[in-house]
């Protein structure tokens, strides 16, 4: 009996019966491309293993990376993804009715489809495993290039080990018979008896090379692979070998010629003799075994492998689908081209989905005409009614008691009519409520005075901070009389408002406008460019200049500083509500003070190169020569900046620097760079005027870079400039015993240790980086750091220290075990009395335990090699530094320069909810002297100098500091 197959490679009466016509076999494809993927991990690894579900309409997918991917129906919805192992490729993966079985290299991983894992199997058996076949609902086997084939049982997980030939078996397939065909990379074929494994029943050579892939049907056999040539280089053979494994004598029944050498092979389920052939390049054959003298009955399509190989494919056990694999991570699902939609099983069983989320009635926020009851409840578990039914006493009707008539009013009213008139009184706003409420202050006053427990006398009350410190609140704009801006400005100095975003660098803004050098270059600062900080700097202050005290906005400048690109790639645009309420404002201060200094630096230098460019192009006299910078397509090409670079704290490593000191000791060092004769930043640093400018000179730290390779000794060098310093919090060891001093010096001279490359060595070496000062400024700008919890500790540590001690002991009655000696803070026990000499001593040195104080000037000097000693300048100071831990030197430091510092601006961050930014600024006075004063937006008040460098207190933190040098000082009077 003849039976005739639709294009679909199944009966016509079972799947198309709108198609009656014979089968008819055309050249053109038979299938095409119904949905494509890229994998999971597809971007890094390659598909290594694809298959149908035989239980379900999935499709599962194995990468590279170990990790596995499921696709669900025709449009290939991805359904789970999980890992299976960390590193190894996922080579086989076999669907049973309770789960999946994945192969890897040494392992076998059972899970359930929705991704849960429920076994994983491994033997030392398990070497390089490749191929995964199922014998029964239970037993399955498993093969690779090694020379054991294990046979697995999947109720008891025990395996019988069945020795094969070194060069194993790479594929395993059965035709559905009692025989099932084991494949080896070097050619051969062993055809062993399913029910009895460890015999063979036939051996032979397919393929003289290696072998690509085989497959059965029934008892044919089809085998593709490569074939050894003259040049003793493997070749691939472009034809299907077809055998027959009933009379296999030694040769193949047919070869079958293809367009392509034949890499994938598998039979088509549902048509006898009907086969797939899958070329590296992505051609895909169909082909009939049965009837290969005719061409015409070859059907040849082309796949897309995105520049890349198929790796794996499958069809489907209804054989109206089939997938492919590539290397690239891509995964392409075919199907006949009147099946649009395909199905992998016949009788596919239902895939288990989450729970839909319920479908309740939505409402806006503002809708007043929702109704609540319109939403299900859920049904109680516990109790017999719900937490939101309120006491029937809750629902009775009330009606609020207006407040009585003004006696006012009634002694003034007009009687017309039954109306009266009266004038207004005033004695309420119009927007006030005309009810009786009951005082919210004497309630508070009330159930304080009777319920608050007395506090004990020996404890201690938490310091509440300052009201000129806090955030003002401003209720609404409306514009304010000279009474009100008097009663928070005591000063006359102008303010600046704060309702516009990013008005967070306020306390910046006065810092630098009060600093009398920076101030000068501004307003003599003009240029074309459309949006120029510096410019709007210069007329920001050009305004506060001439407002004779009263506030100004700084809605100019901010609007330019949101037009930055380089601000809000830092992170220092604001959001046009403001700023919420947890923002880190001392790491955003500190980012602003670098990136404007960077800013107003490289603005002034690009107006300086356009003038010179201008200056030579208007001379008449002398012949135009070509600028340095070329004009290419309208537009200035890239200028080469001083290297401004921001000087952060480095890691410090204690070994490194041991490291350091005892290479000094034993000798010389190797370096490959002489040492500058001259420490001068103008003849280091900067090669040309161009490469400085006015911000430069003043703020910019010259520095020297010195790498040194920990294996041969050998030394870099590197210069550059910052122009804002980091404090770098050292270890304990030496951070405790300097204080803010040891700071500042190991943030100037910074040693840190990380691995770089070495031209000597060849390698990655341990590398040693230390700073050297070749230049100091006029102007030192100090970011304090103060993020992390060891940093912020720092400057509240002393707070326990400045305790008297009757109120950081307790008065219990019961005695401390440790007496004397007890360590503890805010013990609660009783201590016995200190004596006089250990009170006198610790009296004489709160000065140096008290590390939250910062010294009012700063005595710098400087070595020949780069080293800095520190001393706070007072009475008491000794001639000799007190902080010095350079490494020790034979001869006496050669001191090139000296400068003496004074703080005159300091940015203080208050921890208050909202948290605010405030600056200090000392401003001299006519009579030769200085004062200090507090802006806080529109507030600005007198200090006393004790509270500027003050920060125990747990509501301050420091963030910016300023110290200007004697000469900055004294010429502060020219600038004015």
């Amino acid at each position: 009996m003849e039976f005739h197959y639709s294009e679909l490679s199944m009966p016509t009466k079972h799947l198309m019966p709108e198609f009656p016509q014979p089968f008819v076999v055309k050249k053109e494809a038979e299938y095409e491309l119904r949905a494509g993927v890229l994998a999971d991990g597809g971007d890094r690894f390659g598909v290594s293993s694809v298959i149908f579900d035989k239980h379900e309409e999935l499709i599962w997918m194995g990468n590279q990376g170990g990790h596995v991917t499921s696709y669900y129906g025709p449009r290939m919805q991805k359904y789970t993804s999980f890992q299976i192992h960390a590193s190894e490729e996922v080579r086989d993966i076999l669907t049973l009715e309770e789960g999946i079985y994945c192969l890897t290299k040494s392992s076998l991983r059972h899970q359930i489809r929705r991704g849960i894992p429920r076994h994983t199997y491994k033997s030392p058996n398990m070497e390089d495993m490749q191929c995964l076949f199922q014998v029964d609902t239970h037993k399955v086997l498993m093969g690779g290039h090694q020379d054991k084939l294990l046979e697995l049982d999947l109720n008891k997980w025990v395996e019988n080990v069945i020795n094969v030939p070194e060069d194993g078996c790479a594929v395993l397939r059965s035709g559905g018979g009692s025989v099932v065909a084991c494949g080896s990379a070097n050619g051969m074929i062993t055809l062993r008896d399913i029910r009895c494994p460890g015999s063979v029943e036939q051996s032979f050579r397919a393929h003289t090379a290696c072998l690509s892939d085989l497959d059965m049907q029934g008892d044919m056999l089809i085998t593709c692979g490569f074939t050894q040539s003259s040049s003793s280089s493997p070749v691939a053979e472009p034809y299907v070998v077809v055998w027959d494994v009933r009379c296999v004598r030694g040769s193949s029944l047919r070869q079958i010629p293809t367009v392509s050498p034949p890499q994938l092979l598998h039979f088509v389920p549902a048509v006898s003799g009907r086969a797939v052939a899958v070329a590296s390049d992505g051609h895909v054959t169909v082909l009939d075994v049965n009837d290969a003298l005719k061409p015409e009955s070859q059907s040849v399509f082309k796949m897309e492998t995105h520049n890349s190989q198929c790796s794996v494919m499958d069809v489907s056990s209804t054989s109206q689908a089939l997938a492919f694999g590539d290397l690239g991570g891509h995964i392409q699902m075919f199907s006949a081209k009147q099946n649009l939609e395909p199905a992998y099983n016949s009788f596919s069983r239902a895939t288990e989905f989450a729970d839909p989320l319920p479908n309740l009635p939505s409402g806006s926020f503002n809708d007043n005409n929702f109704r609540f009851s319109s939403i299900p409840k859920p049904p109680l578990t516990t109790g017999t009614k719900w937490f939101s039914e309120l006491p029937p006493q809750f629902y009775r009707t009330t009606y609020r008691e207006p407040k009585p008539i003004d006696p006012e009013i009634l002694k003034t009213m007009k009687m017309q009519g039954p109306i009266g008139y009266a004038p207004n009184p005033g004695t309420f706003r119009r927007n006030q409520m005309p009810y009786v409420e009951e005082d919210l202050k004497t309630v508070a006053q009330t159930e304080a005075s009777t319920e608050a427990p007395k506090p004990h006398p020996n404890s201690m009350a938490i310091q509440p901070i300052p009201k000129h410190y806090l955030k003002i609140d401003l209720r609404f704009k409306m514009p304010r009389s000279h009474d009100n801006i008097d009663v928070l400005n005591k000063a006359g100095y102008p303010g600046l408002e704060f309702t516009l975003p990013n008005s967070y660098c306020n306390a910046m803004l006065q810092v630098l406008y009060h600093i009398p050098a920076v101030k000068a270059i501004l307003l003599a600062h003009t240029c074309a460019k459309e949006s120029c900080l510096s410019c709007e700097l210069g007329f920001l202050f050009r305004m506060l200049d001439t407002s004779g005290g009263v506030p100004c906005q700084a809605d100019n400048f901010l609007r330019a500083f949101r037009t930055v690109p380089e601000a809000a790639a830092l992170g220092l645009i604001m959001p046009e509500s403001g700023i919420d309420n947890q923002a880190d404002l001392i790491t955003l201060i500190q980012s602003w003070n670098r990136f404007m200094l960077q800013q107003i630096h490289s603005e002034i230098l690009e107006a300086r190169k356009k003038e010179k460019e201008m200056t030579l192009i208007t001379q008449p006299t002398s012949p135009i020569k070509q600028p340095a910078n070329k004009l290419v397509n309208g537009q200035y090409n890239e200028y080469k900046y001083t290297e401004i670079k921001y000087m952060g704290p480095p890691v410090c490593d204690d070994e490194a620097l041991d490291a350091v000191a005892k290479n000094h000791d034993e000798g010389p060092i190797e370096t490959n760079h002489e040492q500058p004769e001259n420490n001068d930043l103008k003849n280091n640093v900067s090669k040309t005027d161009d490469e400085e400018s006015d911000i430069s000179k003043l703020f910019a730290i010259g520095r020297q870079q010195v790498n040194r390779c920990t294996k041969c000794n050998k030394e870099e060098e590197r210069e550059s400039v910052v122009l804002a310093c980091a404090l770098q919090y050292v270890a304990n060891t030496e951070g405790e015993k300097g204080g803010f001093l040891e700071l500042v010096r190991a943030s100037l001279a910074s040693r840190r240790s990380t691995p770089a490359w070495c031209e000597h060595c060849a390698r990655f070496t341990h590398t040693l980086q230390r700073g050297r000062i070749i230049r100091l400024p006029p102007i030192l700008a100090i970011n304090c750091g103060g993020v992390t919890a060891q940093e912020k500790a720092y400057w509240t540590k002393g707070v326990q220290r400045d305790m008297p001690e009757a109120v950081r002991r307790g008065s219990s009655s019961k005695p401390c075990r440790y007496g004397l000696h007890c360590a503890r803070p805010g013990c609660r026990f009783k201590h016995p009395e200190r004596p006089s000499s250990v009170h006198q001593n610790s009296l004489n040195n709160t000065s140096q335990e008290s590390y939250c104080v910062l010294p009012h000037q700063l005595h710098i000097r400087l070595q020949a090699d780069g080293e800095v000693i520190i001393n706070d300048k007072t009475e008491n100071s000794p001639t000799e530094p007190r902080f010095d831990f350079t490494i020790p030197r034979k001869k006496p430091p050669n001191i090139k320069l000296e400068k003496e510092y004074t703080l005159s601006s300091v940015v203080v961050c208050v921890e208050d909810n909202p948290k605010n930014l405030v600056a200090y600024v000392r401003i001299p006075n006519t009579d030769d002297e200085s004062r200090w004063f507090l802006f806080n937006d529109l507030s600005i008040v007198p200090v006393s100098p004790d509270e500027v460098v003050q920060f125990s207190s747990w509501w301050k933190s420091p963030c910016v500091l300023f110290y200007m040098s004697a000469q900055v000082v004294e010429s502060a009077g020219d600038y004015s």
